[in-house]
């Protein structure tokens, strides 16, 4: 296939390419808004793997993006262009940055899948897409990531043993020492002091990005480190998908608490209106976090609890864990794609438009994790 991969040179697009250029036969596109960054990694990746790697300059809110992809011809677009709340209809108000990647690629008829944690841009995007797509006979998914990618095949590998899910805790913490995108930090600001709801003893409870302070211990490698809420697709697809569960909480945490409970201060400051949008300053805020990067360690991981009645209906609770050293926590949003990559190239997804839930088994996951030394624990408690 003709991939094009839009942002290809950010945290985790150049991490697909060069898995799809070390691994698969696919003729990969690497696009971008700086040209230079894209050309200087399109000829890395040429030089290492000796295979042509084209370049090409893509700003998503150009009034030329339609004309370029359908120049291009590529049959999948993927789009790591975040952060995705830029390209949420809810966030700013605005049709021409609607999902204006998405809609190139309705326009030149070719699949997409995008890595967006956006709570609104991922749970809407069925609704906005599938029928077009089926029409074109098209694949459009979105959220093909950790959340609610990973999330949803964890719950999928463990539901068996549940004769009903009453409760998912789950939160992700990386290694500070592991390299960080601009993009992610965006993300996380968008909401940071921001009201939220999320799913509490059955009853839709707001909350705030960034608060409710708590420390969770992994265990070794990882040990303890302060947990925040944040704000993602979970919380909205998965109460829908499981109409059994009375609550869900999903944390972040960093691993240097001055960096952790800094941004927990300032999001006291959007929580009381003093800054709208903590997301407008990523920029300086991502190169102050770098201050504190001898710190800490390259050691990250995502746990998920989930809590219900066994098949003997007594209680029955299950730990998972995700642990993922040497600096290799990055690749982990990349393989949900890759996983789409392959079966989208043996026919084996149908066309439609939906959000990144059922669509890989954790078995699958771990076949292209297992290259990294990515690995789970689990711990039940019946």
């Amino acid at each position: 296939m003709k991939i094009l991969v839009i942002g290809g040179y950010g945290n985790f697009g150049k991490r697909l390419v060069k898995s799809l250029l070390e691994h698969y036969n696919h003729e990969i596109v690497i696009a971008g808004r700086s040209i230079e960054k894209v050309g200087n990694i399109a000829s890395i990746f040429a030089s290492k793997f000796n295979i042509n790697v084209t370049s090409i300059r893509i700003d998503v809110f150009s009034n030329k993006l339609n004309n370029i992809i359908l120049r291009v011809k590529p049959d999948l677009v993927v789009n790591a262009s975040g952060p995705f709340h830029f390209q949420s209809g809810k966030y700013n108000g605005s049709s021409s940055k609607f999902y204006p990647v998405a809609k190139a690629c309705l326009l030149a008829k070719c699949h997409y899948f995008d890595f967006a944690d956006n709570r609104d841009f991922v749970s809407s995007f069925g609704n906005v897409f599938n029928e077009k797509a089926k029409k074109l006979g098209l694949v459009f998914v979105s959220g093909a990531s950790t959340v609610p990618g990973l999330t949803d095949a964890v719950i999928q590998h463990y539901l068996p043993e549940f004769s009903k899910l009453t409760c998912i805790n789950h939160g992700i913490s990386p290694g500070n020492k592991t390299e960080r995108g601009k993009g992610t930090i965006a993300s996380i600001l968008s909401y940071t002091g921001k009201s939220f709801n999320t799913l509490k003893n059955g009853k839709l409870e707001s909350i705030y990005g960034w608060q409710n302070l708590c420390l969770y211990d992994f265990g070794n490698p990882i040990g303890k480190r302060w947990m925040s809420n944040c704000d993602i697709p979970d919380l909205e697809l998965l109460p829908v998908k499981y109409p059994s569960l009375k609550s869900i909480t999903f944390q972040a945490g960093l691993e240097v608490s001055i960096l952790h409970i800094g941004l927990w201060f300032l999001s006291l400051f959007s929580r009381i209106g003093w800054v709208k949008n903590w997301s407008h300053y990523a920029d300086p805020l991502t190169v102050m976090s770098e201050w504190f990067s001898s710190l800490g360690s390259d050691c990250g991981g995502m746990f998920i609890k989930l809590e219900g009645k066994g098949l003997n209906s007594s209680v029955k609770n299950i730990k998972w864990q995700l642990v993922a050293e040497d600096g290799v926590g990055p690749n982990i949003p990349t393989i949900p794609i890759e996983i789409l990559i392959q079966k989208l190239s043996n026919k084996l997804l149908k066309p439609g438009a939906k959000p990144c839930l059922g669509m890989f088994s954790l078995a699958e996951f771990f076949e292209i994790a297992d290259r990294w030394n990515i690995y789970q624990k689990e711990f039940c408690d019946d």
